[in-house]
């Protein structure tokens, strides 16, 4: 009966034991199989965004856009604080309360605010704003207006820059752009500080500093095209190994794989945020390409002729291209206006007279308004315009460098696509009648 019992439970410590080595592999398998999607930290490294202080104006606000950036493989973008100097006094900021998509409304019902503090003057170093309580996040592709304004009187509050190029600051990560400045001592107010004409000017630069942290994503299969072409050599590599007998790899599953290529920074093979962009630049223009052979072929099959003439073939190219090789070219698609800065961001006057955004700020009165509508001409702009902008990426050959010579023939390019598009309007017309 001893040995029995001894045996027994030989047998159940058996069980608990080979139970217990199940479990442990169920979780290591579990692990693989349930991969991370995105970074669990924000990196340590404090990015810092500063941008040109020339010191052109001071008065009491600024707003302009921020864009994440889709060149590297992140999840959001963070920004924890921005800083400005000047006069200060009591500080707001303001974010749209969604990402916006080519214009920002000035109407105060579409802005957040997310900060607010009294500041003593600090005409020469940066004052820091903290948003930690209520920090910026941007997802890739986003673009979001962001608004400082202070209530003090006179104007010397807020510095900020005439716009001298057509991206305030650009780096991996975030791209800063000219905005419109602000001379009323209320925020979002339509009368400026001397009592008529227009509260805002265009074409201005934020100058300060922006402070932020990414958070990256992690390889998975779905987002390989999303990471750089060293890394998708790698991982071809790794699978290659792993399918011949010879290789250590072959012992491994592709779920270990998979893990293995979960756990790498992007940068981890020498792929870099600047030959990320040239080849996502390669992929636009072979796509474009695509786009006005297709289009070249529509056109061929409806006038049933086998060839067409050389003006029209770049007329069709013209209309091939959607609104992000229209920004290559320079052509706003919608306006069809040239752009006297060659290829700078244009800052237009909105004509539109929705009354949702007829006023500025929720108790702004209807005199107010007006008085500011009727005085308009240059920078000047009235609080009935949203803020347009253009945040495509300027042109293919733009990272690689282009000469003074080729950047001088922008607006000549530029000129010529409008007429062509013009010229395709008037095919069009008369095809149909």
């Amino acid at each position: 009966a001893a040995a029995a019992a001894a045996a027994a439970a030989a047998f159940e410590s058996r069980n608990e034991e080979s139970e217990t080595v199940i479990l442990r592999t169920a979780s290591k398998k579990m692990a693989a199989l349930t991969r991370a999607t995105k970074a669990n930290y924000v990196i340590h490294d404090r990015i810092e965004a500063e941008t040109t202080d020339r010191e052109d104006h001071t008065f009491c606000g600024i707003m302009f856009p921020v864009k994440c950036k889709e060149t590297l493989p992140i999840d959001h973008v963070v920004i924890n604080s921005i800083a400005v100097r000047g006069a200060l006094g009591p500080l707001t900021v303001w974010v749209t309360t969604d990402a916006v998509h080519g214009e920002i409304s000035m109407s105060k019902k579409h802005w957040t605010k997310i900060y607010e503090r009294t500041h003593p003057p600090s005409f020469v170093a940066y004052k820091e704003l903290d948003l930690a309580s209520n920090p910026v996040i941007m997802r890739p592709g986003e673009v979001r207006g962001m608004y400082v304004h202070s209530t003090r009187r006179g104007d010397e509050a807020i510095v900020y820059d005439n716009k001298e190029k057509r991206k305030t600051h650009d780096d991996s990560f975030i791209t800063v752009l000219p905005g419109r400045a602000h001379v009323s001592e209320k925020a979002f107010g339509s009368v400026p500080i001397w009592g008529w004409g227009s509260a805002w000017r265009d074409n201005r630069e934020f100058v300060g500093q922006i402070k932020y942290g990414a958070c990256y994503r992690l390889w998975n299969p779905s987002e390989n095209p999303s990471f750089g072409g060293n890394f998708r050599s790698a991982a071809r590599v790794l699978f290659m190994c792993q399918r011949r007998r010879e290789s250590p790899f072959s012992k491994l599953p592709d779920d270990c794989l998979f893990y293995i290529l979960n756990m790498m920074r992007w940068d981890w093979v020498d792929d870099t945020s600047v030959g990320m962009r040239r080849e996502q630049k390669r992929r636009r223009r072979v796509d474009r390409q695509t786009r006005i052979e297709e289009a070249r072929d529509m056109m061929e099959d409806e006038d049933g002729a086998g060839g067409m003439e050389e003006e029209e073939d770049d007329a069709v190219a013209v209309a091939a291209d959607d609104r992000s090789n229209d920004a290559v070219l320079g052509v706003d698609e919608e306006e069809g206006d040239v752009d006297d800065e060659g290829g700078d961001v244009a800052m237009e006057e909105d004509s539109s007279d929705d009354s949702e955004d007829a006023d500025s700020s929720d108790d702004d009165s209807d005199g107010e308004s007006a008085a500011s509508d009727e005085y308009q001409w240059g920078d000047h702009v009235s609080s009935r315009n949203s803020l347009v902008y253009n945040d495509e990426d300027s042109s293919d050959s733009e990272v690689d460098g282009d000469s003074e010579g080729e950047v001088a023939t922008g607006a000549e390019r530029r000129q010529r696509s409008a007429m062509l598009r013009a010229r395709r309007s008037i095919f069009q017309f008369l095809r149909h009648h």
